[in-house]
């Protein structure tokens, strides 16, 4: 061999050894790494641990020891049902994300449609109807619809009788409230279709 293969050789070596070197380098500093971090782990563990234990204590709160790896066991083997419940919950914020515009629109349609009937006066209607005067003759009224019968012998009566009755001023006063009550309502136009 020559003196010039000898050399190559040789720096070869050195190349790979430098390697070597490096790798056995960042294989320490990752040990260390991963050392300093296993060893801040463990304070943030055993504080939490201390923090728990102090909280169950004060909510006096008894665990049982041998319940907790059942526990742990169900966690894991329901983790499917987790991830489906996650999904879940991700596929509901996204729903309600998306109908929100949907409901301000019903929302402000609704408002408007209100505006338009106050606009129109049904709501006076309403507001007159529960007036307690209002209620408390609709509460009359359809107790003695209820209650009145037809009566052949009641009720089959002759004009002199029926105009004795026009004398009580009841019967005058009922009469023409009924009669400007039947002219205060529009007649709805009704077609005959034949």
């Amino acid at each position: 061999m020559s003196e010039k293969n000898i050399q190559e050789q040789i720096s070869d070596l050195n190349r790979k050894m430098d390697l070597v070197l490096e790798s056995i380098e960042q294989q320490k500093r990752n040990r260390e790494e991963f050392d300093d971090l296993v060893s801040d782990l463990s304070i943030v563990a055993k504080d939490a641990f201390r923090q728990t234990v102090t909280m169950l204590d004060k909510s006096q709160v008894d665990l049982d020891h041998n319940g907790i790896p059942m526990l742990l066991i169900k966690l894991l083997q329901n983790i499917d049902t987790f991830h489906e419940m996650l999904d879940l919950l991700e596929s509901a914020k996204d729903f309600m994300k998306d109908i929100s515009p949907i409901l301000h629109q019903v929302g402000l349609d609704a408002v408007n449609k209100m505006n338009e009937f106050d606009q129109k006066g049904y709501f006076d209607i309403v507001r007159n109807l529960t007036q307690p005067d209002v209620i408390a003759a609709l509460g009359r009224t359809s107790k003695a619809l209820a209650e009145i019968k037809m009566d052949d012998q009641l009720d089959n009566k002759s004009l002199l009788g029926l105009f004795k009755q026009l004398n009580s001023p009841d019967v005058r006063r009922s009469l023409s409230f009924a009669l400007r009550l039947v002219q205060a309502i529009k007649p709805m136009d009704i077609k005959v279709t034949g």
